[in-house]
């Protein structure tokens, strides 16, 4: 009776043998499938890296500059031009001033000898002529010029020159006219009257000139 009861159990020993033996190997095999045999299964996904487009710059457009053709201006009517007219007023001009005032009779100048300022006796009477001028106008002032003729030199004429606008001056003093009055210089033989070297030119060239400062 023992070895009947040991047969099944046997049996029973040997398939579960068989079934762990399947089950712990199937754990280490690798199991290779057809790619049929494998189902899709859905899950997330890594997403794609999409380049940014390379954008190339638009084409430079010349921009050619706009000329305004100026608009002719049209000349304004008559009627816009017209200006109401005013009378001008013409400045009335300034008055003359008033002339100056003039001795009442001409004033002759005085000669004199070669190398001498004595006054002449042809010489007094217009020196009295004058006189009277220069009175008459008490408030002009007269100047006396002493000249030479060339003979000599300049230093010396200059003297000359002096002493016969004084001789001249102090002869009107004595008839009349106030020493305030009358002025004297002497140019000696540099400003002649006359140019020629002649005893005619020399003698108009030794003169007491007048004349107003």
């Amino acid at each position: 009776m023992a070895a009947p009861l040991q047969q099944p159990y046997r049996r029973a020993l040997g398939l579960w043998l068989i079934i762990l033996t399947a089950v712990f190997g199937c754990t280490g095999r690798k199991i290779t499938t057809a790619v049929e045999d494998q189902a899709f299964l859905p899950g997330p996904s890594a997403a794609p890296v999409v380049e940014p487009a390379k954008v190339s710059p638009p084409p430079t457009q010349r921009v050619e500059p706009k000329i305004e053709t100026p608009t002719p201006m049209k000349p304004p009517a008559l009627e816009e031009v017209r200006v109401a007219e005013q009378p001008v007023t013409v400045p009335q001009s300034a008055p003359a001033p008033a002339a100056a005032a003039t001795p009442s009779a001409e004033i002759s100048d005085v000669f004199f000898e070669f190398d001498q300022f004595a006054i002449r006796s042809d010489a007094r009477s217009l020196l009295e002529a004058n006189a009277a001028s220069l009175k008459a106008q008490a408030g002009h002032a007269i100047l006396i010029e002493g000249h030479c003729d060339e003979r000599g030199t300049s230093a010396y004429n200059l003297v000359l020159g002096e002493r016969r606008a004084q001789a001249t001056k102090q002869y009107l003093q004595d008839l009349g006219v106030p020493a305030s009055q009358i002025q004297i210089t002497s140019y000696g033989k540099e400003r002649p009257f006359c140019a020629e070297h002649s005893e005619s030119c020399w003698q108009a060239n030794r003169r007491a000139h007048f004349r107003r400062p």
